[in-house]
């Protein structure tokens, strides 16, 4: 019995064989044009599809077509010499035209220069229908006899095709710079020139196939400087230690202290912040009692003999932990105020928590003791005057209010909502009011010197999965976004306009920071998410079109704008690709986390697979970029 087919079937082959070709730009505005946001759940029978059934569908419709003709050239049809001659050269046509086991070679040059002169144009917009294919695809078919003796040949040459690449396959490029090696493919045989059983529907990761840089486009000497390559950071980097054992660190030379600094104890970075106003002071916390103020000046020298720690000067520091702390407790929250005169950290060991107030120098200003640990988000207020703090309790949730100049604290609590299934997350709106946001949760909170109120509770939709809130007070909107791809955009009469963002949750939102000139027309909202997209919207349009698009592959852990807006920072548990916003062509700078030898260095604490927090921050200037994960810090240099 054949199977049933219809559009949903068709364009859920197309819609797999575009996210398994890396295709994922594409595939994103495919799925928006069906109107299915969850095909892989929402369709039935896409649990029963296997990978790569487009292209094997296509094959043996092929190795169908063929068997028709072999069949009708074996039945000797009656008729005239005229008719005769017609049917054999019926005979030599296929789905694609004339039957040739592959293109010939000016043919294939023909192809490649038509690619290039596509590449040349620029996109232009499709307008969708109703249905993307109202009706079921012909069957298509090619030579049996030429694809078994290619599957043959396939084992044979294998070894020498992964050896020398592919021939035949010209470099994907995604938004000018993919790496073939970063497509989560597996490689399918197709017929193609000299049967080299390396002829795959799209690049495949096991031939390390390497995508020539393309030129990017600028705007010109006169907003940055032209240039002719992707800029690689790999040798702009310095990596911080982390480990103990650095208490007279400065007395020793960077090889001795690195080498008592990252042993088997090494401490698990959760958080790290730059100082919002002074390019060298950084700051960073986590396991083990870490919290520290690095002083780290721009292109710090490497110690010679530290060859397998680049760039692995040991900078000066100040710790930010009281002397009665346990050595084992760990710094739950940390943040800066908006004019970095005070830094708030938060530390938990053995069920006693407390929050302390430092100077940038590391002096000590005062501290509270938490009654319910730990503290696990800190949010200052616009004038720095209040600490809000977030901590689980009793199966609920509690929200307090720390006054930043007294001792004065005031808590609001919510019953209901428990932290481990439903993450919540804060953003002030002004010096006394702020947004609560977590599940289908969405809620306007005020403070007084008496009592913390709800004002206004917004309207969500059951079943919303909301994780993260950020406002702008240029706009006054706020956007949040959840695990099921949307982001929404709210005003502050609590209007809400959702944007089918990403194929699965978002992972990342940031607004633009504030830029001259201010135009009135124009927000600019950046989201990432698991699908490896990330976008940059206009959160005052209506239209729901991204204003542009860029594709890294692997899930966004973190994006950072410099604090100028004009470069965005993306990143993923591999490497850091930095954009130019409004030229988003190609990554004017790329960097990788591996295999650079400061992150595989052999004298480093062998870190776990598992990877719960990733760190990704500019400094004051946008000249240096810090990106932290497990036990591992990096400083980057950039130069816009």
């Amino acid at each position: 019995m054949k199977e049933y087919l219809d559009s949903d079937r068709v364009n859920f082959l197309i819609w797999r064989y575009l996210l398994e070709g890396n295709y994922r730009e594409t595939a994103v505005k495919f799925q928006k044009e069906w109107h299915i946001q969850e095909p892989h759940r929402q369709l039935d029978f896409a649990p029963y599809v296997k990978s790569h059934a487009l292209v094997n569908v296509l094959n043996k419709g092929l190795l169908y077509h063929s068997l028709e003709r072999e069949h009708a050239q074996a039945i000797q049809v009656p008729g005239d010499a005229a008719a005769q001659a017609a049917l054999a050269e019926a005979m030599q046509l296929g789905v694609f035209g004339p039957l040739v086991a592959h293109p010939l070679p000016h043919q294939q040059q023909q192809l490649e220069e038509s690619d290039d002169d596509a590449e040349a144009e620029p996109d232009i917009d499709i307008q969708p229908t109703a249905a993307l294919i109202p009706t079921p695809a012909p069957a298509v078919v090619s030579s049996g006899v030429d694809v078994e003796n290619s599957r043959k040949r396939q084992g044979d040459r294998q070894q020498q095709a992964l050896v020398n690449g592919s021939p035949a396959k010209r470099p994907r490029l995604s938004n000018g710079y993919e790496h073939g090696a970063d497509a989560a493919t597996t490689p399918m045989e197709l017929d193609g020139p000299d049967h080299q059983g390396d002829n795959h529907a799209y690049p495949s990761p096991l031939e390390g196939e390497q995508a020539s840089t393309p030129v990017p486009r600028t705007d010109g000497p006169e907003q940055g400087t032209q240039i002719d390559k992707v800029e690689e950071l790999a040798s702009e980097t310095t990596f911080i230690p982390l480990g103990s054992g650095l208490d007279d660190a400065s007395a020793l030379s960077p090889v001795t202290a690195l080498s008592r600094v990252n042993g088997d104890s090494a401490p698990v970075l959760l958080h790290c912040q730059w100082h919002p106003q002074d390019p060298s002071l950084l700051a960073a916390a986590g396991t083990d009692a870490l919290a520290r103020i690095w002083n780290i000046s721009r292109g710090a020298a490497a110690d010679p003999a530290s060859e397998d720690h680049v760039n692995s000067a040991v900078p000066d520091f100040r710790t930010l932990v009281e002397d009665d702390i346990p050595p084992k407790a760990t710094v739950t929250s940390m943040a800066w105020n908006w004019d970095g005169s005070a830094i708030a950290v938060a530390t938990d060991s053995d069920s006693k928590a407390r929050l302390t107030l430092w100077t940038p120098d590391a002096s000590y200003i005062h501290h509270f003791e938490v009654s319910e640990p730990p503290i696990i988000k800190l949010r200052w207020s616009p004038l720095s005057t209040a600490i809000l703090a977030i901590a689980p309790d009793n199966g609920g949730t509690l929200i307090t209010i720390y006054h930043a100049h007294t001792l004065n604290s005031m808590t609001y609590f919510l019953p209901n909502h428990d932290l481990n299934s439903e993450p919540l997350d804060a953003a002030w709106t002004n010096d006394t009011e702020f947004l609560l946001c977590g599940g289908e949760l969405l809620a306007l909170l005020r403070y007084s010197d008496k009592e913390i109120i709800q004002v206004q509770k917004f309207e969500t939709r059951e079943g919303d999965t909301l994780t993260q809130v950020q406002y702008d007070s240029r706009c006054s909107m706020a956007a949040t976004c959840g695990e099921k791809g949307i982001v929404d955009i709210w005003d502050n009469t609590g209007k809400r306009r959702s944007i089918e963002a990403h194929c699965d949750a978002v992972t990342a939102l940031a607004w633009q920071p504030r830029q001259f000139p201010v135009t009135d027309n124009e927000r600019l909202l950046a989201s990432g998410g698991e699908d490896g997209a990330i976008f940059i919207w206009n959160a005052l349009a209506t239209d729901g079109t991204a204003k542009c698009s860029m594709t890294m592959g692997p899930a966004i852990v973190a994006l950072a704008f410099t604090p100028d807006g004009a470069f965005l920072a993306g990143a993923t548990s591999e490497r850091i690709l930095i954009w130019k916003v409004g030229d988003h062509g190609i990554p004017r700078a790329s960097w990788s986390r591996l295999p650079h030898p400061g992150w595989l260095s052999p004298r480093m604490n062998p870190e776990s697979d598992e990877e719960d927090e990733h760190c990704l921050c500019w400094d004051s200037t946008g000249h240096k970029l810090a990106y932290g994960v497990n036990s591992r810090l990096a400083i980057i240099n950039f130069r816009p």
